[in-house]
């Protein structure tokens, strides 16, 4: 294809891209998944119909191991077991805290959790149960065990390169996710999910030369095991889709309403700019040597990101593609949205900032340490 006809092609995809999500803005202004019709509603109940069923196959494979086992013979024992260990894999699981994260308690921490008090309160997400600080550049609410609390999940590197009314949008972002028509954080489709990603996780191939052949062998029985399940989790977030990006917009809404307008979309531009500088600072093993103060030398390295880069960074946000495989819109379009909302002043500040610090400062070198220690062993494997 000649240079002019593809760029007729990426002309006309990005408007079809922006049509697209123009409709999805207006359904999420409109009410949501409330009012989800035509494909998109068929295709939410579709994801419901095949969550239901992801929640009976444990169930299924149960009663199907039980049967082979006690027809005794020479084929059903062994596929009876086989059938019995699916089903204990696909078993549901509860979600668990975030390994490595420190615990943060009412009590260790009074201050951020008023904070968080007050942006739940605003967004009208249930009353956090527990915070947990961890070494992930990024932030989450979720909820966890049985009983399903939920959680805040608050990743250091991230919060410490915010302003504080970023900090406050963020959390406004994650704690909407729990009432903007989500369905992969709800309990039907989210617990699916959850147990399916558990299960490829189980299923990934993690053989290493010298592992011996039977290793080979039962890896490889687990990779096949484990196809079918990567192929439900796609085709459960295809379904998904339009609903899940209706409900980003909805949840972008909610963080300029409580956050205002414009912390919203400092913090979008964060995202694209700030954050990726310090995704990749970690993700090198040179943490485990000659890091005296993790945190103060991925502030530095991110500030010495120079204008060119940035702007690069920038640019490179607002060429973004849409893909089926994505649950977010492409940035600029989520940027283009917040710009129309009339959220001038925020409706919780971001106060006693100082203190809060103090409480995270502790855990946050536990934190560290541990990312330190975790890129150290990583040398050796």
């Amino acid at each position: 294809m000649s240079s002019t006809g593809k760029g007729w092609a990426a002309r006309r995809q990005a408007a079809v891209v922006h049509s697209l999500h123009r409709d999805v803005i207006r359904a999420a202004v409109a009410g949501g998944a409330d009012r989800a019709g035509g494909s998109a509603g068929i295709a939410r109940t579709a994801g419901y119909v095949l969550a239901g069923l992801v929640h009976l196959l444990p169930f299924a494979f149960l009663a199907l191991g039980v049967y082979l086992v006690t027809r005794f013979t020479v084929l059903s024992v062994p596929i009876g077991l086989i059938v019995l260990d699916l089903a204990w894999l696909l078993r549901p699981r509860p979600v668990r805290v975030p390994g490595g994260a420190e615990t943060l308690t009412r009590e260790n921490a009074p201050r951020l959790y008023e904070l968080i008090d007050r942006v739940g309160a605003e967004v009208g997400a249930p009353r956090t149960h527990l915070v947990v600080l961890s070494g992930a550049v990024n932030a989450g609410f979720t909820t966890y065990g049985w009983r399903r609390r939920p959680l805040v999940e608050i990743g250091y590197p991230l919060w410490m390169l915010l302003t504080p009314a970023e900090r406050v949008s963020v959390l406004a972002h994650e704690m909407a996710h729990s009432r903007n028509g989500d369905a992969r954080h709800g309990l039907a489709v989210g617990g699916a999910l959850h147990s399916l990603v558990e299960l490829r996780e189980v299923t990934r191939f993690c053989w290493r030369p010298g592992d011996g052949l039977s290793q080979l062998a039962a890896e490889c029985l687990l990779a096949v095991v484990g196809l079918p399940v990567r192929g439900l989790i796609v085709v459960l977030e295809l379904l998904l889709y339009r609903s899940s990006q209706r409900a980003e917009y909805r949840a972008d809404a909610i963080e300029a309403r409580v956050g205002g307008t414009e912390a919203a979309l400092s913090l979008m531009d964060a995202l694209s700019t700030r954050v990726v500088p310090a995704v990749r600072f970690l993700s090198t093993q040179t943490l485990a040597v000659g890091r005296q103060d993790l945190w103060e030398e991925l502030r530095v390295h991110v500030a010495g990101i120079s204008e060119a880069e940035i702007e690069r960074l920038r640019v490179e946000a607002a060429l973004d593609e849409l893909r089926v495989d994505r649950t977010h819109p492409p940035t600029h379009l989520r940027r283009e949205h917040l710009a129309t909302l009339p959220y001038a002043e925020a409706r919780v500040r971001a106060e006693a900032m100082e203190e809060i610090e103090e409480e995270l400062a502790l855990p946050a070198e536990r934190v560290a340490r541990g990312l330190k220690e975790d890129a150290q062993a990583a040398l050796y494997r």
